[in-house]
């Protein structure tokens, strides 16, 4: 009888164990998200977790819009990624080419651009681009009719709105150039050598610059009048195709960028990057800002939308129009949680909703 009661207790401490681990009670992310819809902080949202080698929950909540009666969110819908193209995009790209030796951080962006190299701008070097210390300011908001090519000119002619290296101001800017610098190593557009190395072997049918009118209706609108149209103005004047923003994508897709990086740069047997280089650009570089390349760390103060439970040495990103990214090579774990939360005015909040997403992430697998 004993030993009954024994094997019993193994077995339901075993079923607990095994469906945390597997995703199977991830409730508490359910009404984190459930709430925030109900305050309108988004009115559509997915989630998903995972590891290396499998996906723990992949969900979709609520609406495109706050009518109850417009499209509802599936787990294929796609979302405008804004500012998480620097890290999912454009971070792979220079990635890439850093580890097969075709672009070195340290050199001057003026090697690969020598029409960058005006106005103070001549030592900027590629990881000053990387880390948002390169001097250059924020954005820029193009002006009516400014083409691409005039865009790319006006930002090569700016001049530095700090110091390079004394101080962190994010900057699209410095994604955009970054984006060029790939350009002129790749001789090709970065949307295509993105394509070519990225979402294509990987199968990331879902993921793209310019949706297709086929996927236009699938996309969250961002706006009354934005629906798989870029957000970002300064994206929108480059026609979409930009390295600050302009990827659409899932949540399903991005999980297989995610788990090239918390295995070591592996995906399905083939290697993307190497394990150097994944630790290179996502540990924090310094202790004058939070930045690592291209991605971000974890404050080590204050708040961050990884919340509080996340390990230290997380990276991740968040982009303008409500998604994040957050990855714990520590746990193994990645959570890419996607809303739209600047329809239809640019008003709600949606940090307070991230970070709880995050926390409530591991309480459920870890039970607390």
């Amino acid at each position: 009888m004993k030993s009954r009661t024994l094997l019993l207790s193994v077995f339901v401490l075993t079923f607990i164990h095994f469906s945390r681990i597997f995703g199977q009670n991830f409730y508490q992310v359910d009404t984190v998200i459930d709430n925030a819809i109900k305050r309108h902080v988004f009115p559509g949202a997915t989630v998903i977790i995972g590891g290396p080698d499998k996906i723990l929950y992949n969900k979709a909540y609520g609406h495109f819009t706050y009518d109850p009666e417009s499209r509802q969110v599936t787990t294929e819908s796609l979302f405008d990624m804004a500012s998480c193209t620097k890290v999912f995009a454009t971070t792979s790209c220079i990635m890439k080419l850093v580890d097969e030796g075709k672009v070195n951080i340290e050199d001057p962006v003026k090697k690969y651009l020598p029409e960058f190299a005006q106005n103070g701008k001549e030592n900027v070097k590629i990881k000053n681009l990387l880390l948002h210390n390169s001097g250059l300011q924020a954005y820029y908001t193009p002006k009516a009719g400014e083409t691409p090519e005039q865009i790319f000119e006006t930002i090569y002619g700016l001049p530095l709105s700090y110091k390079t290296d004394s101080d962190m101001v994010y900057s699209c800017l410095n994604f955009v150039t970054t984006m060029k610098v790939v350009e002129a190593v790749t001789k090709m557009p970065m949307y295509k050598y993105f394509k070519e190395n990225f979402t294509e072997p990987l199968e990331m049918k879902r993921t793209m610059f310019i949706p297709s009118d086929e996927f236009k209706s699938e996309c969250l609108p961002t706006t009354d009048s934005l629906q798989g149209i870029v957000h970002d103005p300064l994206a929108r004047g480059l026609k979409g195709l930009s390295g600050n923003a302009g990827l659409f994508s899932t949540t399903a897709d991005l999980a297989k960028i995610c788990q090239i990086l918390l295995n070591d740069g592996l995906y399905n047997g083939k290697r993307y990057y190497s394990s150097d280089i994944i630790k290179k650009f996502t540990a924090r570089y310094s202790s004058l800002s939070s930045r690592a390349l291209g991605w971000d760390t974890k404050s080590e103060s204050g708040f961050s939308s990884a919340g509080k439970l996340f390990s230290a040495n997380s990276f991740g990103h968040t982009g303008y129009t409500g998604t994040c990214v957050w990855m714990d090579p520590q746990r193994k774990l990645f959570v890419v949680f996607l809303t739209n939360r600047v329809y239809p005015d640019d008003k709600a909040n949606v940090s307070p909703a991230r970070a709880a997403v995050n926390e409530a992430v591991i309480r459920s697998i870890e039970g607390l």
